[in-house]
Parts: C-alpha cells; structure tokens; sequence
C-alpha cells in the first residue's frame, strides 16, 4: 500500500509538472505568433500616374511574416494622421502597431495618400476637404489590393480599415458616409451625382484611433464593426466633443449603440493625442505611449478575431 501510495504521488508530480510544461496554445489573430515581420518600403499601389498627384503619394510599406505560410491573411491598409497636411506612412504610432498586427498573422499595408494644397490645420473646410481628396487613394488602395490579392497572400473579402487621428477619419468616413453625403456636406456642386453607397468595397471592419467623425448621425449607416480607441485627456480631437464637427469615439460610441452598431470602445484615461501623455508630434511619446499602444493593439486584436469570427486558412 505504501509502495503504491508513493507511485500515485510520483505520478501525480509527474502529471501536474507536464501540464505546466505545455505550451499554451496560441490563437491567430489574436496572440502573438511570429516574433520576426519583415518590412518592404516604397511599394506603390496604383500603376498608372494621376494627374496631379505625386507618385510618393501612392506609395505603401508591407509589413507581414516571412515564416507565415497563410496564403488567406486578412489585410489591414493603415492610414497615418497629420491632419490631412503633415505625416506619411511611417509615422507616428503607424508602424508600431502595424508590426504588432503583422506579429498575429495579419498582412499590413500602411499607404500614403495624397495632402492637401490648402491649409487644413487652420481650416475645417480645407480639412475636410482633404478628407475627401484621400479617401480617393484609399479607394485606389482597396481596388490594387483586391486586385492583386494572391501576389500578396491575402483574401480579399476580408479587409479592414485602421487609422490614426487623420487615417481613423478616413476609416470613418469610408463605412459611414457616402461619396454623395461627404461632397453634400462640404457644398460641392455636383454632390448628388455622385456615389449613394456607403461602405461600397464592403471593407469588414473599420478601427478608428483618436480620430472623429464629421458628422455622428452617420455612424447609423455602417454595417461593420466599429473600434474606437482614445485617450481621455486629448487636445487636438477630444474624445466627447458634442458640439461638432469633431465628434471623437464617446459621441462615435453613444450613436453606434442607439443604432445597434457592433462596436468597441477603449478610453485611456489620462493619456492625450497619439495615447502620448503629453502629445510631441516631434519626440513621440515615449515608453508610456509605447505600452498603451501594444495593449490597445492586443485588445483590437482580441476583439476582431473573436467579433469576425476569424478563421486559420494555414491549417
């Protein structure tokens, strides 16, 4: 009896010591699975010249795994902010948080588009202006990527929009106004002929980050998830400004919720613009900035594989 009283024990030790040892699984998607994403520069998403628009304008950087076999990836095309005047496709949190999206099985392209020639710093009709003029290249981005989804190892029904500030406009906007109500709101002539549809490249997500809406009774048109993610003590584009046109991600989540909108909303409470505790567009935000972006981008990543209902096509 003693003999097999200290077998049953040993065996126990033995059990409990290999179920710790196991690995837990990971969940693409969600947890991190390459620690490696390789970053190729200065590709370009439209092959002919538009008059007008300087060809770095139609430039993106690919960030995805070399070790991930996935020929099905998901795409996220990131957009930078700067106000629709300043930035590109490196700046600013953009490719910090598309490397950790690249790092759970995601492809990421983070495009540049085109500025604006007037001055949509001072202005909101030259701002909104700018909004309109970009969304075009975001349009050019979605088409080249549709287009050419198997060179890239990507499904092309499956792609997500997410932006920083300016760029989170732009992902607003692309799901929640029409070309005709964007160029209605901004006066233009020739608004009622132009396109009714909203969200018309059915994009399957779209991530707004410190960005805003010009206009909150649109959020009712979008059928997609919408994620939100800002800090409670930002300047530049307050989270809960009422009075528009800014209206920032509690305005963006009270309307969602009153039109039965699927979303997700993570408020950071003391942290300004770009999640930085004090905003410096010029030394960035430091180590603080850094990990509220690596979990803003775990909880996004959460969210999505769960909300989307994400699946491996690698197995």
């Amino acid at each position: 009896m003693l003999i097999r009283a200290v077998l049953t024990g040993m065996l126990s030790v033995l059990i409990f010591t290999n179920t710790q040892a196991q690995p837990k699984s990971s969940v693409r998607y969600k947890d991190i699975l390459f620690e490696k994403v390789d970053r190729k520069r200065n590709l370009s998403y439209q092959e002919q010249e538009t008059p007008g628009v300087k060809k770095r304008f139609h430039k993106f950087d690919w960030y995805a795994s070399a070790e991930d076999k996935n020929r099905r990836r998901p795409l996220i095309i990131a957009m930078h902010g700067g106000g629709f005047k300043l930035g590109n496709k490196a700046s600013d949190s953009t490719p910090f948080w598309a490397r950790e999206f690249a790092k759970r099985g995601y492809a990421v392209a983070s495009i540049n588009y085109r500025k604006s020639k007037k001055k949509p710093l001072s202005r909101f009709e030259d701002l909104a202006d700018g909004c309109f003029e970009a969304l075009k290249d975001l349009q050019l981005a979605i088409d080249y990527f549709k287009r050419n989804h198997e060179q890239y190892g990507i499904d092309p029904d499956q792609i997500i929009l997410a932006g920083n500030s300016a760029g989170g406009m732009m992902a607003l906007h692309e799901v929640c106004s029409s070309e005709s109500e964007l160029a209605a709101y901004l006066k233009r002539a020739n608004s009622a002929s132009l396109d009714t549809t909203h969200n018309p490249n059915r994009v399957l997500a779209a991530i707004n980050m410190w960005g805003s809406i010009y206009d909150s009774t649109w959020i009712k048109n979008a059928r997609v998830p919408i994620v939100s993610i800002h800090g409670s003590k930002d300047r530049v584009v307050p989270s809960n400004n009422t009075a528009g046109p800014f209206f920032g991600t509690e305005i963006i989540a009270r309307e969602a919720h009153r039109a039965g909108i699927t979303h997700y909303v993570q408020l950071y409470e003391g942290a300004g613009h770009e999640l930085h505790k004090h905003f410096n567009p010029v030394f960035g935000g430091g180590p603080g900035a850094r990990r509220r972006w690596r979990d803003m981008t775990q909880r996004i990543a959460a969210y999505l594989q769960e909300e989307l209902s994400l699946k491996d096509a690698s197995q």
